[in-house]
């Protein structure tokens, strides 16, 4: 289970990305809701993440974007990587996650892999889902070709609707 103290938040929200008062409330909310019991995946308040939140000026659009880099999983199999990718949406309206949507991850040694679209329809493989608004939440697992471990990130990001968005790399100290 993952549970977020209140430390991590408030170091979260007072990230110099996020500007307006009632944007961290509105997300302190989100996130105590969504993240303390919600999640499937193994991880715990000290683990790093990849954050943003994506908004507009009437919040119809405000969601959250996180990327757990110690989900990451190899498969023995194959050479892929796995990561889980948790989307939470307080905006008014419902959230479309589109197969157009990826998350970029920039390894150390500057290569570049992005999550590939899985043929799933539904759970967490699906790349093709609806959040419903105010307080809506998803978890993913994005799958990569090629193997790295979370050491091997430097840097992560979301394309979406041709837009580029840079993850912040947060640590609770």
């Amino acid at each position: 289970m993952l549970y977020l103290h209140y430390k991590t938040l408030t170091t979260i929200i007072n990230h110099k990305s996020l500007h307006s008062m009632k944007t961290k409330y509105a997300i302190i909310g989100l996130l105590l809701s969504a993240f303390c019991g919600i999640s499937q995946a193994q991880t715990s308040s000290k683990d790093p993440v990849y954050l943003e939140v994506i908004s507009n000026t009437s919040k119809t659009i405000n969601y959250t974007v996180g990327v757990y880099p110690m989900t990451c999983k190899n498969n023995d199999a194959g050479d892929k990587t796995y990561l889980t990718l948790y989307v939470l949406n307080n905006g008014s309206s419902e959230l479309t996650w589109t197969k157009a949507n990826h998350i970029l991850v920039i390894l150390k040694d500057h290569t570049l892999a992005y999550n590939y679209n899985t043929v799933a329809e539904s759970g967490n493989y699906a790349c093709l889902y609806a959040i419903a608004s105010t307080k809506g939440f998803h978890e993913q697992t994005l799958c990569f070709n090629g193997k790295f471990s979370a050491d091997d990130i430097a840097n992560v990001y979301l394309l979406e609707n041709g837009e580029v968005y840079k993850l912040v790399y947060y640590k609770a100290s």
